[in-house]
């Protein structure tokens, strides 16, 4: 196995990182020989010499340092070609030259390429390598531009958002015709890659080893509510700022003793200005499933995106009860009011935040559902025993 991705997925912090990392255990945990290739990038770069994770022990990894930040002037370049610049950021000739020396060097069964943004390298492996090509989509890409175009007011970055969602569906639809499988995050996605023509389309959803999600942490004694994620991502500033200014408010009126933390990566500062007794913004914490147990609710108001939130899987393994909009549970087999409860308005947050916190069994009933449900539908082992058979039916055609 050679997996390609777009940041080093170690330490497993975030997102695309949960997803990458849990699958490359479940394939070591089934024997496989694994090689990783990642893209260094200076938005996620990571010192590797300072991994500390057996997982990262047992794999051969290489690494390509790549500068993908947005730059004014090429981005301005970029609107008189049809690239997406989203996408063209991160390629390199340099990088796609280390990895055509990789590919003479060794042999692999099946190349799987880890999100949109590794795409571009997909004819140095073909050019270099008979192995079988598969295409593992963390979400819908121009999905995500495409929701954030619609709720932007300003004309011209509602033209460029436009722009971008528009070269993302046309590189996004043409590219997938290359791969022999494409692993879908969820239904909802899967069905989507199918209406485009592609047979060999599968499911496999954000999976956890449910061994390391046993809630042993101490509940706060105060009433809390928490969120937690990346703060660079456009969609999750944009549900966080809906919250604060337009549910947050009228929580602080009622005198309640509610208290709102917020956790994550690069925080804007406007929001540590913003903090005071009601509102506690914790900055980047060390331990993400504490600071998720340690919450009496955990809420996930995103507004736009694509693919499965692996947070929301995340505190539903560990027994919380979770306050999302239905953008943000997309793709989860969930049943509003057993194992989340679903609010897409103002009024419905504002009052399924009253509901947690004076019905007292609401919250408990919620969170018992939580866990069944990911019991049911995340188990990474028999998740990893799967993906081996669609990798074993798709070798097996050269035979």
């Amino acid at each position: 196995m050679l997996l390609l991705t777009n940041r080093v997925p170690f330490p497993a912090d975030g997102g695309y990182a949960i997803v990458v990392h849990n699958t490359v255990q479940a394939l070591l945990d089934l024997g496989c020989d694994v090689t990783l290739f990642s893209l260094n990038t200076t938005k996620h770069y990571i010192n590797t010499s300072e991994i500390d994770d057996p997982v990262f022990q047992k794999i051969k990894f290489h690494q390509y340092k790549i500068d993908n930040r947005v730059k004014a002037g090429r981005a301005f370049l970029n609107l008189f070609t049809r690239k997406s610049y989203n996408i063209s950021r991160f390629f390199h000739p340099g990088c796609a030259s280390r990895l055509g020396h990789i590919l003479k060097r060794e042999s692999f069964d099946v190349v799987q390429f880890e999100g949109l943004q590794v795409t571009p390298y997909l004819s140095v492996i073909k050019a270099n390598s008979k192995a079988k090509l598969v295409y593992r989509a963390h979400n819908i890409e121009h999905q995500i531009w495409k929701r954030l175009t619609i709720k932007e007011n300003f004309l011209i970055r509602k033209l460029y958002l436009h722009l971008l969602s528009k070269r993302l569906k046309s590189f996004e639809h043409n590219i997938l015709k290359k791969f022999d499988a494409v692993l879908a995050i969820s239904f909802v996605d899967e069905h989507f890659f199918k209406s485009l023509g592609h047979s060999r389309v599968y499911t496999f959803p954000v999976s956890l080893n449910l061994e390391n999600y046993q809630n042993h942490y101490k509940l706060s004694p105060h009433k809390s509510i928490g969120y937690i994620g990346s703060m660079d991502w456009r969609p999750n500033i944009e549900g966080l700022d809906w919250f604060l200014e337009r549910v947050w408010p009228n929580i602080v009126q009622l005198g309640s003793g509610i208290t709102f933390h917020l956790a994550g990566k690069r925080i804007p500062e406007t929001y540590f200005g913003l903090a005071d007794e009601h509102f506690i913004c914790e900055g980047p914490v060390d331990n993400a499933k504490e600071f998720i147990a340690r919450q009496h609710v955990i809420i996930v108001p995103l507004l736009s995106g694509s693919g499965m939130r692996v947070k929301i899987i995340e505190a539903m393994a560990l027994g919380k009860c979770i306050i999302a909009t239905s953008i943000a549970a997309e793709g989860i087999a969930y049943h509003h009011d057993r194992d989340i409860l679903i609010a897409d308005s103002t009024d419905h947050f504002y009052k399924q935040i009253l509901r947690c916190f004076t019905d007292r069994n609401l919250v408990n009933r919620i969170g018992e559902g939580a866990r069944k449900l990911v019991e049911r539908n995340h188990n990474q082992k028999l998740y990893g025993e799967k993906l081996m058979k669609v990798y074993e039916s798709l070798t097996a055609q050269e035979g």
